[in-house]
Formats: C-alpha cells, sequence, structure tokens
C-alpha cells in the first residue's frame, strides 16, 4: 500500500479514536508513534492489518466494522486533498470517474496496486458495479460507497449479485436518473438493420419514394419504368451524399488526432456548409486547448525553477541547522560541565568556611581570655627598656614576614587569603606565647597570672595550627613559600631568644616590655576582628558561588532546551527536503503528461 493512502487512514482513525490510540496502534505494528509517511512509500499490508487489528480489540469493534468506518470517513479526506477528483455533479459521475483516477494514481506512484473499479449502467436509474481487488477490501469499499452518497447527498440503494475472494459486483439503484439513450428511429428505420452508409440510406430513402410516387403517375403498366427510375434516382442520390459527405472523414481524422493528443497540424476545409462551420468549431478548441496546454507547460517548467531554488535553499538551511546543531550541543554540554563544576567548587568551600567558622568561634573565646590578662598586666610595674628597641626591630622583621604573607595572598583565591592570615597568626600567636613565658618567668611571682595567659595562648596557637594543617591539604602548591615563611620566623626567634638574655639583667625596664606586649596583644585582638570579618566576607562570596551555581544550572536546562529546539528544527527541515523531492517527482509525472499532448 502506498503512504498517501496509510497516512489517510491514520489521520482518520486519529480523528475518531484519539491521539493516545494511534501511537501506541503504531508501535504495535513496528511503525513507531512518530512515523511520517511519505506518499510514493510503500507500506507493507502485515503491518496495516496489525494496526487495525489493535484498534479493533482496544475500541472493542470488529475489523469490518472499523475498516467501514474508515471507508466513509476517508471520502471526506479524500475530498480535501484531492478536491479536483470530486468536481461532479452526482454520485453515479463520481463513481464512473474512478476508474480514470485510479490509472492516473497508478501511473504517479510506481508499485501502487489499486483495486479496478468499473460501472455500467442497466437503465436510466440503476447500474452494475465491479469491484476487484486482491487484497478484498469490501467493507472498506462499502463504507466508502456510503461516503459518497453522503458527499453527494444522494441515497444509494446497493444490492449484492455476486462476491468472491477478489471481486465484488453490486447492483446500485440511485434516486435520479444517471443514463440518457437519445434513438432516431427513421435512422434505424432506413438502415433495415445492417444498413451503415448514410448514402445508401440517402439513396434507399429517395428510391422508395420516388416509386411510390411514379406508380400513380406512370400506371401499373410501366412499373419496370418506375423500378428502374426509382433505382437510377437512389444511386444517384447515395453517390451525391456520399460525395457531399467527403469532408466527413476529414473531420473523423482531426477528431482522432484529438484523441491522440496531436494538436501540432493546423488545417482547413472549404465546404459552404455545415462541414466548414462544424470544422471551424473543432479548430476553435484545439486553439483553446494549445493555449492552455502552452500555459500549462510554462507552469510546470516555472514550477521546476521554483523546486530547484528552494531545494538549494533546504540544503543550505540543513546545513547551517546541523552547524547550529553541533555548537548549540558543544554549549550544552560546557554548561553541564560548568554546572558540575560550580557545585563542587562549592561544596569544597563551605567545608572550608566550616572549618574556618570554628576556628573563628575558638579565637573570639580566647580574644575574650586576653583582654582579662592585659588589664593585669596593664597593673604591673615592671618592664625592660634595654630590649624594647630590639623588639621594635623584630617588629620590622615581623613586617617583612608580613609583606610576604601578603605577597602569598595576591597568589591565591580568597579562601588561600584568609588560610595564609590564619597560619601567619597562628606562628606569632606561638611566638608571642614563647617571648610572654620567658617575660614571666623573668618577673616572677608578678609574672604568673601572664604565664597562664601565655599558656593559654600557646594552646590556642597550637589549636589553630591543627586548623590550618587540615586546611592547607588543599594548598599544597604554596607549602614552598610557607618553608621560606617558617624559616625567617625561626631566625627572627633566635634573635629574640639572643635578646631575652639581656632581659634577666634589666628587670626595672619590665614597664616597656608591658607596652610592647599591650601592644602585641591588641594587634592579636584586631587581626581576630579582621579575621571575623574575612569569614563573613567568604560566607558572602560562598552565597554568590551558590547563586553562580543555580544560574549554572540554569543555563544547563536552557542549552539543553535550546539543543533539542535545534534537533527538531533539523529534524523538520529534513522532513521539508523530502516533501520537496516528493513533489519535485509529481511536478515531473506532471511535466511527463503534457508531453504526450503535441501542440
Amino acid at each position: 500500500m502506498k503512504g498517501t493512502v496509510v497516512a489517510t487512514w491514520l489521520n482518520t482513525t486519529r480523528k475518531l479514536f484519539g491521539e493516545d490510540v494511534v501511537k501506541n496502534a503504531m508501535s504495535y505494528a513496528g511503525w513507531g508513534e512518530n512515523k511520517i509517511f511519505s506518499p510514493i512509500e510503500n507500506v507493507e499490508d502485515d503491518k496495516v492489518n496489525k494496526y487495525i487489528k489493535y484498534i479493533s480489540d482496544n475500541k472493542n469493534i470488529t475489523t469490518k466494522e472499523l475498516w467501514r468506518k474508515i471507508g466513509q470517513d476517508n471520502i471526506i479526506s479524500f475530498s480535501k486533498d484531492y478536491p479536483a477528483f470530486f468536481k461532479h455533479e452526482s454520485a453515479y459521475s463520481f463513481l464512473k470517474s474512478m476508474y480514470d483516477v485510479h490509472v492516473v494514481m497508478t501511473k504517479k506512484f510506481i508499485g501502487a496496486k489499486p483495486p479496478i473499479l468499473t460501472i455500467t449502467p442497466i437503465s436510466r436509474r440503476e447500474a452494475i458495479f465491479t469491484y476487484n481487488s486482491s487484497r478484498g477490501m469490501f467493507e472498506y469499499f462499502l463504507g466508502m460507497l456510503e461516503g459518497v452518497g453522503n458527499y453527494f447527498n444522494e441515497k444509494i440503494q446497493v444490492e449484492e449479485i455476486s462476491k468472491t475472494n477478489t471481486s465484488l459486483e453490486l447492483k446500485l439503484m440511485f434516486s435520479e436518473d444517471i443514463h440518457y439513450n437519445k434513438e432516431y428511429k427513421f435512422n434505424i428505420l432506413m438502415s433495415l438493420g445492417f444498413i451503415k452508409n448514410f448514402g445508401v440510406k440517402a439513396g434507399l430513402f429517395t428510391g422508395i419514394t420516388l416509386f411510390i410516387i411514379l406508380i400513380p403517375l406512370m400506371g401499373v403498366s410501366n412499373i419496370i419504368k418506375s423500378i428502374i427510375a426509382s433505382i437510377i434516382a437512389g444511386g444517384l442520390t447515395c453517390l451525391g451524399t456520399n460525395l457531399m459527405l467527403s469532408p466527413l472523414s476529414q473531420l473523423k481524422e482531426e477528431l482522432n488526432r484529438l484523441v491522440e493528443n496531436r494538436y501540432n497540424i493546423d488545417e482547413s476545409i472549404k465546404t459552404n456548409d455545415f462541414f466548414e462551420d462544424i470544422y471551424e468549431k473543432i479548430k476553435e478548441h484545439k486553439k483553446i486547448i494549445q493555449s492552455d496546454f502552452v500555459s500549462f507547460k510554462g507552469l510546470t517548467d516555472e514550477m521546476s525553477t521554483f523546486i530547484k531554488k528552494i531545494d538549494l535553499i533546504s540544503v543550505s538551511m540543513q546545513q547551517a541547522s546541523e552547524s547550529i546543531d553541533e555548537v548549540v550541543g558543544q554549549v550544552a554540554n560546557s554548561a553541564v560541565e560548568q554546572a558540575g563544576q560550580t557545585d563542587e567548587v562549592v561544596m569544597s568551600l563551605e567545608e572550608n568556611i566550616n572549618a574556618l567558622g570554628k576556628i573563628v568561634q575558638v579565637e573570639n573565646s580566647y580574644k575574650n581570655n586576653l583582654e582579662e590578662v592585659l588589664k593585669k598586666i596593664n597593673k604591673s610595674n615592671s618592664g625592660v627598656e634595654k630590649s624594647s628597641g630590639n623588639i621594635g626591630v623584630t617588629l620590622e622583621n615581623f613586617n617583612d614576614v608580613k609583606v610576604k604573607s601578603e605577597d602569598l595572598e595576591k597568589r591565591a583565591n580568597d579562601i588561600t587569603k584568609i588560610v595564609s592570615i590564619v597560619a601567619g597568626i597562628a606562628e606569632q600567636t606561638n611566638l608571642l606565647a614563647l617571648n610572654a613565658s620567658i617575660e614571666a618567668a623573668r618577673a616572677g611571682e608578678q609574672g604568673k597570672g601572664f604565664s597562664v595567659v601565655a599558656e593559654s595562648i600557646k594552646k590556642l596557637s597550637e589549636q589553630s595550627k591543627e586548623s590550618v594543617k587540615e586546611i592547607n591539604t588543599n594548598l599544597v602548591h604554596f607549602k614552598g613559600n610557607i618553608e621560606s615563611l617558617v624559616k625567617q620566623i625561626e631566625n627572627q626567634y633566635f634573635i629574640l631568644e639572643k635578646e631575652t638574655l639581656n632581659l634577666e639583667d634589666v628587670k626595672n625596664l619590665s614597664f616597656d616590655a608591658n607596652k610592647s606586649i599591650n601592644y602585641i596583644a591588641s594587634s592579636m585582638i584586631n587581626i581576630i576582628n579582621d579575621l571575623n570579618e574575612q569569614s563573613k566576607s567568604i560566607e558572602s562570596l560562598s552565597n554568590n558561588i551558590k547563586n553562580l551555581a543555580s544560574i549554572a544550572e540554569e543555563n544547563s536546562a536552557y542549552s539543553e532546551e535550546g539543543s533539542a529546539s535545534v534537533t527538531q528544527y533539523t529534524q523538520e527541515i529534513n522532513n521539508l527536503t523530502e516533501n520537496i523531492s516528493n513533489f519535485e517527482k509529481i511536478a515531473n509525472m506532471f511535466k511527463e503528461e503534457l508531453e504526450k499532448y503535441k501542440i
């Protein structure tokens, strides 16, 4: 079966039973629910039967009932798709044209095997209709017959005469006259049942008429003369009539040319009678036909040129859509990958923020203790004047360390900056704790309180180091710079160690040392406050990255939707290209049909 008919059946069942039933039936038949049939495509009969069987079982109706419903509705569908075939005044004239329609469709769709339909009138309103098909789709045919009656608003009574596996003979009774037979009885009478020559008929009529007239005029005694005169008159009439009818042969030849689609011969006849008028009418008709076919051939050439242009455009569109599809696919993949990477960054950043939050929480708890200790230290009168200058130098060296730390901060992201600050704080706290312990030892009884604070600071430093180590697992590439920083701090430690020896002899200068400790403690408090601010900044940065992750996911979804749309667009262009190819084949068939007419 051809795709154009199967597609019509699908549209009919879709209208009768819904989209879901049709899709399921198409899948059951092995076509797939999104199958699009080409008009010239050959479709296996078995799959069509499976499709019909599925719907009949699903809707609990017999296949015969289903085929009859499809046949009735198909007349409406065909009238919309092929309106030219339905331009008839009655159902009989439409059925009579079906043989020619099927011949045309067979030529158009190579391999098509439509049924053979013949209709023969047997009276004014009755006809014998014969249906021959190797498929034996009689119920579908009867449904279409009912649809024809409904379309032309006529009542057609059907009576079955005979039926085999491949043929069906019906007697159709129409509500209006379908056949007219005009008889000319005088012509029939003069033929005597066997005479076909018009001249002989005229001669016979003249001879008989003259003989009847001569009998009363010449009497029975001259009957021989009357017969001879009648025969001579009849013969002359036959001869004269045949001579005058000689243009009829030219008319027949011209009509044969019309039947053979030869319009390229231009002739005229001269008779000064109705033959000349008839011939001129035929010539006038030929000119009209020639003009129409010249227009048709010009139209086919324009169609061919137009199809070639459209084909070039469709090829360009197809290439462009394939390129767009490839680019959109790459963008979609990149968007998905970016969304995944952003999620990983967010998770890693949240882990670091949680670790940093714990450190900040511990630092804040010790900040309060440190402030209490500083109040007690401020009450002490001991100080070290001589070492104040060296401590200042030490602080300058620590400032150099700070510069190097800032250099490391420039190379890292926001997270590594904070980790570097925490690392610096931990080392400074450790060094200050050591200095404070030494100072407390030298201060004796007055430095016991400060010694407790120094021990707490030392513990705080150790806890900070542990937190830094956990974070530094993600910052291996900074190991070299950190090791360099540790060496510099150790060098400064040795300088301070030497200077502490001088502090044993100058206990009276503890007041200046107290100032230095106050300064360092204040710096630590400021650093802790800065650490709190940095923690808030990182948290804000984390929220921004989360927003970016959401945007990345949305972009990924949009990219996937865009890729799907472009893929669908490419498929539609492929369908358009296929339809253009089919249209070109139909146009070429039409052009070949026109080539039969020689103008």
